[in-house]
């Protein structure tokens, strides 16, 4: 103890003559980090006029105040193994991501239409309401939890894409100025019921909210969340969901879960950066527009950002593009503003099972809306042909269960023909001959049901399906296997 008293005295000592010698005179202090191996380290550092203002506890490191005349002796003092500045940082710039970049969004914000006065709810997990890139106008919780806010992180994800701010950190959403609204249809698991949606559809309706975003969906149909999804396009809503992740690569399989299904609904399915389908993406007869969602940076709930997959952040994306486009020109109608974002879609692919009317394209939706005549749906051209399609509830069956065929209609400009007179007829193994009339509902679907008995036998049934509507026609041939 003796010893280091000794060598304290020796430093005050040494520092009282220092400031004798220059009584006017302020040395410049810089804050460093200083790498200390043994403890003369630390001696060193007194020495020569420093003084530690932070210890770590799991590296042996300080952070000290020295003066600037001080700091290379420091570097070759005993008991130090490094010394370097304690540098400042600043949050990243904001980024674009590559999926806002795609749809062309930057291009129509410096046209100077950033989404201004459109109202997009956003049916999800909530949003977090305090994260710094985003501003929630309001919400509305469907769960019984009593909050909007968001308890998974799926909700904020989304709304960033949609309308992340344009302040110069984070990200940017397509968007930026659009106003987001949290309806909390979904729990802290990411999960729901069809009436919690219905509910939260039924307060957009009633909160005159522009845009509707789903980026959820069930597999099974539900007449009452059809009916809302109706209603709310009827009350002129443009309702955008996600078309589904149940895709195969090869995207053979109608599977466009509910409610991006019915007809009232965008179904937005999902492409990688490089510009093919995600091999995730549901596909389909009734998928109406693709959107970027692979690997999609966007808000996070813990108020940082992060990277997603899946038509939910594909289907945001089309969101975010609509209302961009919409403020543009407020005057249109959901109806019209659906159209015009179908018809300026960058077709790359020539392939509506697996991407619907193309990318969406921000620019040319724009340039189309503001350059002229803003189109209305094709009132039935009077179609030579009808598009036909077969999809099963199963792939393949067993004795006794029942096969459920639905059977799809759409024109030759790939709209859904409701009220087609539908035959389907189903030939068994043992060459029995079932069939089934009818006509297609709103979503130009009809759905006939057979249970397999022992004496239509194992082996391949045929499916066949004609379909009319005034003077057109067409067919579909489908092929199961029971076994």
């Amino acid at each position: 103890m003796k010893k280091v008293f000794a060598v304290v005295l020796v430093v005050l000592l040494s520092l009282t003559t220092i400031v004798y010698a220059a009584p006017q005179e302020k040395a410049e202090k810089v804050s460093v980090l200083i790498g200390i191996s043994n403890e003369k380290g630390r001696s060193s550092l007194s020495s020569l006029g420093g003084k530690i203002q932070r210890e770590f506890k799991f590296i042996n490191v300080v952070k000290a105040e020295l003066p600037k005349v001080a700091v290379e002796k420091m570097r070759n003092a005993k008991g130090v193994a490094f010394i370097e500045p304690d540098a400042e940082v600043k949050a990243y710039a904001q980024t674009i991501p590559w999926g806002i970049e795609k749809v062309k969004a930057p291009a129509v914000h410096s046209k100077g239409s950033t989404g201004s006065g459109i109202k997009v709810a956003v049916l999800d997990t909530g949003i977090l309401i305090n994260h710094p890139d985003l501003q929630v106008s309001g919400g509305y919780d469907t769960t019984g939890k009593g909050s909007y806010n968001d308890d998974n992180g799926h909700g904020t994800h989304v709304a960033g894409s949609i309308a992340a701010l344009n302040n110069t950190v984070g990200v940017l959403g397509a968007a930026p100025s659009a106003k987001l609204y949290a309806v909390k249809v979904l729990d802290s698991a990411g999960s729901g019921t069809y009436s919690n949606i219905i509910a939260g559809i039924e307060w957009a309706i009633n909160n005159d909210i522009d845009v509707i975003n789903m980026s959820l969906g069930g597999s099974s149909g539900s007449t009452a969340l059809e009916q809302a999804c109706n209603s709310a396009y009827n009350a002129g809503v443009l309702v955008v969901a996600a078309a589904g992740n149940e895709g195969t690569s090869s995207g053979s399989n109608e599977c466009i879960g509910y409610p991006a299904r019915y007809s009232s609904v965008m179904a937005v399915g999902s492409i990688t950066s490089s510009n093919v389908r995600s091999s995730f993406s549901s596909t389909g007869s009734t998928l109406e527009i693709m959107a970027p969602g692979s690997s999609i940076y966007s808000t996070t709930y813990n108020g940082s950002y992060g990277t997603m997959s899946g038509t939910s952040m594909a289907c945001p994306h089309v969101a975010g593009v609509a209302a961009l486009v919409w403020s543009a020109k407020p005057s249109m109608t959901n109806v019209q503003l659906r159209n015009a974002l179908n018809l300026t879609a960058n077709d790359m692919w020539n392939d509506s099972w697996r991407y619907g009317n193309g990318l969406v394209d921000a620019l040319a939706a724009y340039n189309y809306v503001t350059g002229g005549e803003v189109p209305d749906p094709p009132q039935d051209p009077d179609p030579t042909y009808l598009n036909v399609s077969i999809s099963t509830n199963y792939s393949y069956y067993y004795m006794y269960e029942t096969m459920r065929m639905t059977v799809t209609v759409r024109n030759e400009n790939n709209a859904l023909v409701p009220n087609a007179y539908v035959t389907l007829k189903l030939t068994t193994a043992s060459g029995s001959v079932r069939q089934g009339t009818g006509y297609t509902n709103s979503s130009g679907a009809i759905t006939f049901s057979y249970t397999i008995s022992y004496s239509d036998g194992r082996g391949y049934y045929t499916i066949n399906a004609t379909a009319t509507s005034g003077t057109a026609s067409g067919s579909a041939t489908k092929t199961v296997r029971v076994y």
